[in-house]
């Protein structure tokens, strides 16, 4: 049985290993998703206070140039708003992949749990029977010994 206990106690922990890995790649592609978001939002930002720049210097030569800045500013706003909802959209499938692991943790906790158990219980019975043959060698002894002195 403790053979068994031990290739189910791997097996668990394979699939928590696995599971783990899953949530650590989804939480790395949220983390990316933000990260470009807000790069999407700083080059924005950049833009748009390039393109203010323009129109307060009063280019006359760059009318067409800060209007093209705005509207670039603009496009990356709504790939921002993209990003941030896929964002949105990702984060119950990274909570779903947590829940995973976690009952994957318990289940490999409870086999370990057993193995345990069941390694305790080999113990006691491996000392009472040590303690029985001990006690039938004294007894047989104690029984030799005193068909000797008749």
């Amino acid at each position: 049985m403790k053979q068994s206990l031990t290739r189910v106690l791997r097996v668990r922990a394979l699939l928590e290993d696995l599971s783990r890995l899953d949530l650590e790649k989804k939480n790395a592609e949220m983390r990316q998703l933000e990260a470009a978001a807000s790069g999407q939002r700083r080059l924005a930002l950049v833009t748009r206070a390039d393109a203010l720049r323009m129109l307060s210097e009063g280019e006359v030569v760059g009318r067409e140039s800060w209007l093209m800045r705005i509207a670039d500013a603009r496009i990356l706003e709504r790939k921002e708003a993209g990003l941030k909802a896929l964002v949105v959209r990702g984060a119950p499938a990274v909570s779903q992949a947590r829940e995973e692991m976690m009952a994957r943790r318990i289940d490999r906790r409870q086999v370990e749990a057993l193995l345990a158990s069941a390694a305790r219980a080999e113990k006691k019975e491996k000392a009472r029977r040590e303690q029985n043959r001990i006690d039938d060698w004294f007894q047989s002894g104690s029984l030799r010994g005193t068909r000797k002195r008749k």
